[in-house]
């Protein structure tokens, strides 16, 4: 079951972010029983010729489904990573209802939407039905983490074909005042990620949340959230090193 199935089922969906250069490290994270792989274009080091790889290398193993943070929330991004194959969409910085609706546009095909047609990889088995399956089978989120997103929360989750609200709370936190690294804990940051789930909810949305450790996930389905990125490849690289470092010099 793909991590889109499993959300449209209920069901709670954890991921990763990739944002190093390279196709072991992503095989490596298919491997390693992730429901999604989100392939981090906004602050990782993945370009767009890279991304498509990636993409096959994950479609090719099979068990974890190739999401995409785009750079920005541009049509020609989102347009891009979807014609190489990737399932789902995560836009960051989502200011307004209008730059929602923008990315529904980038992402379905009419008439939900204005996706040019040319699913040069997606489409390689059976372009045809693959267009016919499309609208249907991609995720797309719009990412909740500025003041101006915050504050226009309920416009944002009302818009029609969007699948998600994804919270930035680092993001978040720094544009409400009170920066929180890690599992927040200051009163205003959060009830404003207690209110996204609810809001997100209450408009037939799926909430979800970038998060430190699988601890800070736990409490977040908890409170709501349906899906999860926990931490990103370096940072798994630089903890496993440091661990096994301490562990020697003992």
């Amino acid at each position: 079951m793909s991590a889109v199935q499993t959300l449209r089922a209920g069901g709670f969906a954890v991921g990763t972010m990739i944002m190093t250069d390279s196709m072991l490290t992503a095989e490596i994270a298919a491997r390693s029983g992730f429901d999604f792989l989100c392939l981090d274009r906004q602050h990782g080091l993945i370009d767009d010729a890279l991304l498509w790889r990636q993409i096959a290398a994950i479609g090719a193993i099979g068990k974890a489904s190739p999401w995409v943070r785009v750079p920005w929330n541009t049509a020609a991004d989102a347009m891009r990573a979807l014609d190489g194959g990737a399932t789902g969409i995560i836009a960051p910085m989502v200011n307004n209802r209008d730059e929602a609706e923008a990315l529904v546009r980038a992402c379905r095909y009419p008439p939900a939407g204005e996706r040019s047609w040319g699913p040069v990889r997606a489409g390689l088995d059976d372009p045809f039905g693959y267009t016919e399956r499309a609208n249907d089978e991609t995720f797309v989120a719009a990412m909740i983490e500025t003041k101006d997103g915050y504050e226009n929360l309920e416009d944002i989750a009302a818009t029609e074909h969007l699948d998600a609200l994804f919270v930035g709370p680092n993001d978040l936190s720094l544009a409400l005042g009170h920066w929180q690294p890690a599992m927040p804990t200051e009163d205003g940051v959060v009830a404003a990620l207690k209110r996204i789930a609810e809001v997100a909810q209450a408009h037939g949305k799926i909430a979800g949340i970038h998060c430190s450790d699988a601890a800070m996930a736990r409490a977040m389905r908890d409170w709501g959230y349906r899906f999860v990125t926990i931490a990103a490849d370096i940072a798994f690289l630089r903890q496993a090193a440091a661990a096994t470092v301490d562990d020697a010099r003992k």
